[in-house]
């Protein structure tokens, strides 16, 4: 089978590790993390927060509403444990916004809300009757994106896509909770795929896969086999992409499989005709069509460089800190980063919560080697995928020359980080041109 690509980026050398001296998973493993208490922002999405819809001291299970949507470009917000709310106040998301939370303690006894319940026909469900459930499922975009899947539909609809493309590229180092999904809940994910391109009123469906993951590509081949043979209509296909960082990135995904270059700030819909969605998403999503379930936990991978990393089954909204708890010598770890290795947030507070768009949480013991001035040595060039200098804007930054960064078409940048991985200096350049990108593309 051909494998796919861009230009540029860069690969890792073995697997699910960005070098061999490195000791991180071989396999994902599931674990079900149950938190004593959970953190639920009322902005875990693209667009305006929900708004709290319970009281303090008020008892909730799991799956009830504590968070309605404000408008249209909003997504509600549900309980992933059973307990008591014990506060709603502000909070400071990872990213530096703002909103107001809800607080809830576990009282461990589970119990869900009295509509979650496996649904004996979802294959008879009408169109109408699976927007409605998507509305109300809180499912968003689960990768970085975080638009609320029920807005990316309407859109999708509304310019009228041909294509639905799931992405399970997962080629940030140390994450795998989309691969773990593929593995071992293949049939979940293809059936949300499926409810997905029957919303956007598309016929066919791609999945895109990068090419170390051989048993997950063998999963999806005998399923899809199955899902021929039973729907004929559907037009099922799999495209192998190498594996190159950052392969994921929904630009350069259009790149391998069509060739087309589309600008930083274009949409892929009106573009090219297609929507592309995450693995982790079109779970979410047909649980919701199965069970009723909203989204209200998620997988996310657990990587240390002083223990064996794993994938966490966790509500969202757990702490941290709690997640802390279950890595040994996580308390000699020098940074924690939420999100993947390289387009990941430092974080200091124990207390920030798993969010919907949380995939990751990286615990790192090890010092960084010291930094040094610019050796010229044209690495980040050939690093980067959207064709840039990075030395060279890195520099015009610091001279506050705005015209020749302009000319440099700074705002291409996509911060990938795949600049400061490979700088041999040890220079943060994707955050200042990564930053200086999306003030011009504001202006």
């Amino acid at each position: 089978m051909r494998k796919l690509s861009f230009r540029k980026g860069w690969i890792p050398l073995d697997g699910l590790a960005f070098s061999e001296d490195k000791k991180f998973p071989g396999e994902p493993v599931l674990e079900i993390i149950t938190p004593r208490e959970i953190v639920l922002p009322m902005l875990q999405h693209r667009g305006s927060p929900a708004i709290p819809t319970v009281r303090e001291s008020e008892r909730v299970t799991i799956g009830q509403i504590v968070g309605k949507p404000s408008s249209a470009t909003s997504a509600p917000v549900h309980s992933g444990i059973s307990g008591t709310v014990t506060g709603i106040s502000g909070i400071i998301l990872p990213d530096g916004t703002g909103c107001e939370a809800v607080t809830i303690r576990n009282d461990l006894k589970r119990e869900l809300h009295p509509s979650i319940r496996k649904r004996k026909f979802p294959d008879r469900l009408s169109r109408e009757d699976l927007s409605k459930l998507l509305l109300y499922s809180g499912v968003v975009g689960m990768g970085r994106d975080g638009m609320p899947t029920s807005v990316k539909c309407r859109n999708a609809e509304r310019i009228g896509v041909e294509t639905l493309i799931i992405n399970a590229c997962q080629s940030e180092p140390y994450l795998t909770c989309d691969i773990h999904l593929i593995r071992e809940q293949t049939e979940r994910v293809i059936q949300g795929a499926f409810v997905l391109s029957g919303l956007c009123r598309v016929k066919k469906v791609i999945f895109c896969l990068l090419d170390k993951w051989e048993a997950e590509l063998q999963a999806l081949q005998r399923i899809f086999r199955e899902h021929r043979e039973k729907y004929p209509d559907r037009d099922l296909e799999i495209r192998v992409l190498r594996s190159r960082y950052p392969q994921g990135y929904d630009k350069l995904l259009i790149k391998a499989l069509y060739g087309v270059e589309l600008p930083v700030d274009a949409s892929t819909e009106e573009a090219m005709g297609t929507v592309i969605f995450n693995a982790s998403t079109c779970a979410a999503v047909w649980d919701m069509v199965d069970r009723n379930q909203p989204m209200t936990s998620r997988v996310i991978s657990v990587s240390s460089d002083i223990a064996r990393g794993h994938n966490v089954l966790v509500p969202i909204g757990t702490k941290i800190g709690e997640l802390l708890e279950r890595v040994p010598g996580a308390g000699s770890a020098r940074k924690i980063v939420m999100g993947g290795a390289i387009t990941g947030v430092a974080v200091r507070d124990m207390n920030t919560p798993v969010l919907k768009t949380t995939a990751g949480l990286m615990i790192v013991r090890e010092h960084e080697p010291p930094r040094t001035a610019c050796i010229h040595c044209g690495a980040c060039v050939d690093a980067c995928p959207a064709g840039l200098l990075p030395y060279l804007c890195e520099r015009l930054l610091r001279m506050g020359e705005s015209e020749a960064l302009e000319r440099e078409h700074i705002d291409s940048c996509i911060s990938c980080g795949a600049c400061s991985y490979v700088c041999p200096a040890g220079i943060d350049l994707s955050a200042r041109i990564g930053r200086a990108a999306e003030s011009m593309r504001k202006r």
